[in-house]
């Protein structure tokens, strides 16, 4: 019997399982497209961060990625999975991306440099 796939990992926090699982359930991914959605919403992710605002300029790129997963982990996935991973839409998803960071700085304060 040949080894089952490997299913990508997904940063989920505890708060948006459900909304994960829904996605998931909604879109019923194959093996292969949720590996290239997961990857794209890596590659946005990352390609973000380099274009973050001057606000986010302290943050890593994992506490930039962890921020993301935080405020909207389910809708990033989703988006990728709705482009089917294509790496010629990274764009469309960087600004989406965005657009999630930038709502969440209008509720919270940016990091603070000095501390």
């Amino acid at each position: 019997m040949p080894p089952r796939p490997s299913i990508p990992v997904i940063n989920t926090p505890d708060h948006h399982v459900a909304a994960m699982f829904l996605v998931l359930l909604a879109r019923a991914p194959d093996t292969a497209t949720l590996r290239a959605a997961t990857r794209l919403a890596e590659s946005a992710a990352v390609a973000s961060w380099a274009l973050r605002p001057d606000d986010l300029e302290p943050l890593t790129v994992e506490q930039y990625r962890d921020l993301l997963a935080y405020a909207a982990a389910p809708e990033v996935l989703d988006l990728a999975l709705y482009l089917r991973g294509d790496r010629k839409h990274i764009r469309t998803l960087m600004d989406h991306i965005g657009r999630e960071i930038a709502e969440l700085l209008t509720h919270y304060s940016a990091p603070d440099p000095q501390v």
